[in-house]
């Protein structure tokens, strides 16, 4: 039963980016227009971690981390943009007009369905020039990175990209309580911006936040720390990815059970 619900979730999932594909495809100039504006948001996100770095004196170590931390972020962030974000943004709206119902009774996961289904292939033009950011600081700062320290730091991104993507997912649940989460989503948005700057820039507590229960610098910084320091246990990847999907499935089980049909 499980291998058949991930088949048919697979298969879906193909068929939702296929559509999304040929969608932006068929509307060519939109599609650009969407290219220019994400790499311009993203232009104007890293900005403030340049000039932040500048003033950092002769600190080597703040300018690679911040040259990495922007990189990566950049990747994570195309990522969550093309796949995820879309549908968090929108599931307050599906839950007040009705479209949750077509997720539900369709026979796939209600809750894949409800969020991957808004997919923006266009974002994935951040991960692009995220990897031009990271070859480029690779080059400048002559960095030599070993395939090891890649290897963490892919695996650690991967994670910290699956814990923010489910604590916005757990915001994006109280849909089910209140009656508009569109500031929520904002919020969650610009906290996630904070993933862009070397984590020694913030207070303690601010740290700890920010690897912990809103995972912002797991998506950027402490991905591109494991580049220049490999550190950090591989084997705590599974425990924080566990962690943050049993909670949000837990969100989710809550909220399905309370939810009324708008269409009834």
């Amino acid at each position: 039963m499980i291998r058949w619900n991930l088949r048919v979730t697979l298969v879906v999932w193909a068929g939702l980016f296929r559509q999304a594909v040929m969608r932006d495809l068929q509307f060519r100039a939109q599609a650009w227009l969407h290219i220019f504006a994400s790499l311009g948001e993203l232009v104007v996100g890293i900005l403030p971690v340049l000039i932040l770095t500048s003033y950092a004196g002769s600190d080597t170590a703040v300018s690679h981390a911040s040259a990495l931390a922007v990189g990566v972020f950049a990747i994570t962030t195309g990522l969550m943009d093309c796949f995820i974000s879309p549908g968090l943004r929108r599931f307050d709206s599906a839950v007040r007009h009705g479209e949750l119902d077509l997720a539900i009774i369709r026979p796939v996961p209600t809750f894949f369905y409800a969020v991957m289904r808004w997919i923006q292939p266009t974002e994935l033009a951040k991960c692009l020039t995220g990897g031009a950011i990271l070859l480029v600081a690779d080059l400048t700062y002559d960095l030599d990175l070993g395939p090891g320290a890649v290897l963490v730091m892919l695996a650690w991104a991967v994670g910290g990209t699956v814990a923010y993507c489910m604590f916005w997912a757990d915001l994006a649940l109280l849909a089910f309580w209140v009656r508009s989460i569109e500031p929520i989503n904002d919020l969650a948005a610009a906290w996630r911006g904070a993933g862009q700057y070397p984590r020694q820039f913030f207070p303690r507590t601010v740290q700890i936040a920010l690897v912990s229960f809103a995972p912002a610098a797991l998506s950027g910084s402490f991905p591109a720390e494991q580049l220049l320091n490999p550190t950090a246990a591989l084997g705590l990847i599974p425990v924080v990815v566990a962690g943050s999907c049993a909670l949000t499935a837990l969100v989710w089980r809550r909220g399905l059970s309370r939810y009324n049909s708008a269409s009834s």
